[in-house]
Formats: C-alpha cells, structure tokens, sequence
C-alpha cells in the first residue's frame, strides 16, 4: 500500500510487489487448474499475501523511523487508504442499503469486519488484509510513539509468540486480527536491520547478501500450498521476510535483478486500487454467466479493472494524497513560535540600574 521503491536498493521491491498483487489477482479472477491434490488458487493468493504482508512490515518499520512525526504516519496512512475504500463501500451499500444492518455497515467502515466475519458481503471478503494492514499501522505506531524503536523490537517478538498461537490452535486459515497479525510483525525485522549498523546486523546482513532469493521464493510457494502443510504455513511470514531481505542486499542475483526490471513499475504503483477494486467487478455483468461466458468476459473485466485502477491512482487517491501533505505542510506553518524574550540591551541595563536606585 506503498509507493514505489525510491532507494535504489529497493528497486526489487516493485517487482514483489506487482508480483504479490498478481497471485492476488489470478487467485480470485482466473481458474488455475484442477482442485485434485493441490488447490492452486488458494496456494497462489496465500503466497501472494505472504510476500505483501512482510513487505509493508518492512516499510512501516521505515517510515515510522524516517517521518517527521506520528502526525505524518498517520494521516499519511489514512490518505492512502481510507478514499477509495469508503467510495467503494458507498457504492456497493447504497445498492443493498434496505438490507444491511447498522452493524454491518459500521464494522466494514471502521475495519473491524475481518473479525466479524459473518457480516462480510461477497464483494467484500478480501478486506480482511485491508482491515489488518489498518490494525497493524494503529499497533506499530503506537509502540514506537510510546517506546521507540524499542517498541518495534517488542512487536516483533508478539509476532513470534502469535505465531506460536496460531500453531498450537491451527488457524491456518482464519483471517482474523489476532490469527494474522504476525505475518506483518515479523516483516518489522527487516526494517529494523536496514536501520541498524552493529556487529549482529552487519553480520545478518552479510548472510543476506550471499542468499540466491529464488530459493527462498521456492521455499515460499512450498509452505504456502493448500491444503497446508501444518508447520510450514506458519513459517511463511519467516521465510517471506528472508525473500525480501535477500532480495534487498544480494542485488546480484538473477531474481533481484528481474525483479528490478521496469516492467514491474505499473503493477506496483497501481497495486492498492487493482486490490480494492477487483472484487467489486465481481458482482457486476462482467461477472454473470454460466462458467464458459463468465470467462470470456474476463479479459473485458482485466481490460476495465486496469483502467479504473489507473483513474483511481493518478486522479482519485492523488487528490486526496495530495490534500493531506497541504495539510500537513499547513499544520506545520501555522503551529505558534515560542515567544524569546529579547536580551536586554546596555541602554536598557542604564534604565533599570537608575530606576532601582531610586524605589531604595
């Protein structure tokens, strides 16, 4: 929910980014093979997922300790976020209004539905990532106003003893705060070693520099194959964060390379709004049919989700991007000065001096 990497080491991250937007979209929009042993599809979106999730975590970690102030975190965050997703829920509930309840309404505006997940409506089931992006960002911020970077080392080690959780009870699964939460959390670490300079963090990132990442992707598709292998689904949040560490420090490798092409810039610059949007086209025509028609329409529906995402980037969510950094940059010039009290002059001194001689 980015832009697009601008230090030059993290070219790569574009490409994972368009590539983690892509499972994501060929999960939900296209027919990946037969559901006999393997059902790719839900592999597919879980690997895609893994890789976005550790690599926000990354950024978050970044931006929290290179913002000017929490002010800025977080209305930039909101800025971002919250336009497209609240005209979208506009839309699709001023079509269903006479049959929604205020809870169901309530709960997907303030991004608590992923916990409620009996309210959610077709189109609205992939929030859940959305609503625990938004959990996670109120989570890290808080820590690092309260506790610094200290705070970000303590949430780091929640997302160990989440995972354990999520092990111990199985939620494989479960898109609730509580049973995914972790999978940003540990992406916090590689952010937090970008800006560390001791011997452990040298030593870490030299270990990163001299690992291909297209084995560690390989290690990802591994544990995110459905049905899920119960200990290797959970080490996904681990392995997805090694990838985008790899992928930061070994700039050598084949995969850093391509992954840095430009060819991946679209994809990433647009992945929130291709994200948010996709679904919502599910419910229209483009959608209807029995299988074959619902398929041969499909590249009609690719065709005007690219164009609405590309309308929705450069001229909808710029807009209110752009209304919150003049805000911000107002706020800034319009916070009072402290008031000096100016240094007394000689001639000012003179006054006193006389001045006092004279109430003795």
């Amino acid at each position: 929910m980015s832009k697009p990497a601008t230090n030059f080491q993290w070219n790569s991250l574009d490409g994972a980014r368009a590539l983690s937007i892509a499972c994501v979209l060929a999960c939900h929009l296209l027919p990946l093979g037969p559901k006999t042993f393997f059902d790719l599809n839900i592999a597919v979106g879980q690997f895609g997922m893994a890789i976005f999730f550790a690599l926000s975590g990354f950024l978050i970690a970044h931006k929290l300790m290179t913002e000017k102030s929490l002010a800025d975190f977080a209305v930039n965050r909101a800025v971002r976020i919250f336009p497209l997703l609240w005209l979208l829920l506009i839309l699709s509930f001023a079509w269903r209004l006479p049959e929604l309840e205020f809870k169901a309404v309530s709960s997907h505006f303030l991004v608590f539905v992923n916990n409620l997940p009996e309210l959610y409506l077709r189109e609205t089931e992939h929030l859940w990532s959305v609503c625990v992006e938004v959990h996670f960002y109120i989570l890290a911020g808080l820590c690092f106003f309260l506790l610094r970077r200290s705070g970000l080392y303590l949430l780091v080690m929640v997302g160990v003893l989440l995972t354990l959780y999520r092990f111990q009870e199985q939620a494989l699964f479960n898109t609730t705060t509580l049973f995914r939460l972790d999978e940003l959390l540990i992406g916090l670490s590689v952010g937090l070693l970008w800006h560390s300079d001791n011997n452990i963090a040298r030593q870490l990132k030299k270990i990163l520099s001299s690992i291909n990442p297209i084995f560690i992707m390989i290690a990802l598709a591994a544990a995110s194959m459905a049905p899920p292998h119960p200990v290797l689904f959970v080490l996904r949040p681990y392995i997805a964060a090694v990838l985008i560490g790899a992928l930061i420090y070994n700039q050598q490798a084949g995969l850093s390379k391509l992954m840095a092409a430009s060819c991946w810039q679209w994809l990433s610059k647009h992945a929130y709004a291709l994200y948010i949007i996709h679904p919502f086209l599910l419910t229209t025509w483009l959608a209807s049919g029995d299988k074959m028609t619902m398929y041969m329409k499909r590249p009609l529906l690719f065709l005007v989700l690219f164009g609405l995402a590309y309308f929705s980037t450069k001229y909808f969510e710029k807009f209110f991007i752009e209304m919150g950094k003049e805000w911000l940059r107002k706020r800034k010039t319009s916070v009072p000065k402290p008031f000096i009290t100016p240094a007394p002059s000689a001639a000012d001194s003179i006054i006193y001096k006389r001045h006092a001689k004279n109430t003795v």
